[in-house]
């Protein structure tokens, strides 16, 4: 008897789905020969409960299940959601029916998701530092955050594919569901993709959003509280490593500064042109 499996919806997201023609020739493959490729599930908690999460075989678990077919399940080993979903893009790049256009958009994700896991990586360890604990050598390597060109040339597409990708992404991501869809093609959304949909601008939430974030710059990470230890510095305290320190947060904040005074000016030139 095949144990209960949970299905996901961020992880089910992130793969492209069949079109009706290869469900139906999948669901007949199975139906005649079984189902011959096994399920990959990622062994983890929820709320301190055991759950095995679907990271592969979406399709192949729907057909099984509706129609009390069996099935074998593989378990992968994985630390983190951001691993799982890792996981899931790498495994998806190597599937043959992709167009090069949906491989662009898998790869996107899989360079954004090795940048985001490097990023967490990195924050561990340096609130660990911070806190005088020893940092251990990790025995899995991180995924190395790769330039866009490097990735392309790892996927074995052109640079150009990619970029088309990440731009479609940042200004209308309906689309570019839409391209890992199958439903259109990069090209179809070329003279769609320069200007975002101005029903966002319209949105209250986009700027609050925002506003939530930079009101919550120093906050994070109790970033404010450390910030007020280093104002109220002693001078017993006061040492060589303390002025090298101080010195490179200074340059920090004036790197900040300049970039915050090159946005107010242009805020405030858009708000004076369209008065």
């Amino acid at each position: 008897m095949n144990n209960q499996i949970t299905i996901d919806r961020d992880f089910q997201q992130l793969i492209a789905p069949l079109s009706a023609h290869e469900f139906d020739l999948l669901k007949s493959q199975i139906l005649a020969q079984g189902c011959l490729e096994p399920l990959y599930v990622w062994k983890t908690e929820d709320g301190g409960t055991a759950v095995r999460v679907l990271l592969d075989g979406h399709n192949r678990y729907k057909i099984c299940t509706d129609n009390q077919r069996p099935y074998t399940t593989v378990n992968i080993k994985v630390d983190s959601r951001e691993q799982a979903k890792l996981w899931i893009l790498e495994h998806q790049a190597g599937r043959r029916n992709l167009t090069d256009d949906q491989r662009a958009v898998v790869w996107n994700e899989i360079r954004e998701q090795r940048s985001t896991i490097a990023k967490i990586e990195r924050a561990v360890k340096a609130s660990a530092v911070s806190h005088g604990l020893e940092v251990k050598p990790d025995p899995k390597p991180v995924p190395k955050e790769r330039t866009r060109a490097a990735v392309a040339k790892e996927a074995k597409l052109p640079e150009n594919k990619l970029k088309q990708a990440q731009i479609l992404k940042k200004h209308q991501p309906e689309l570019y569901k839409k391209v890992l869809a199958g439903e259109i093609t990069l090209r179809n959304t070329s003279k769609l993709k320069s200007k975002p949909s101005p029903t966002r601008y319209a949105e209250k939430d986009f700027y609050n959003r925002i506003g939530r974030r930079l009101h919550n710059l120093y906050k994070y990470d109790r970033l404010d509280e450390r910030l007020d230890e280093l104002v109220h510095i002693k001078k017993s305290d006061w040492c060589p490593a303390a002025k090298e320190g101080l010195t490179r947060l200074l340059q920090n904040f004036e790197d900040i500064g300049k970039e915050t005074g090159n946005f107010i000016k242009t805020l405030k030139a858009i708000l004076k042109e369209n008065r």
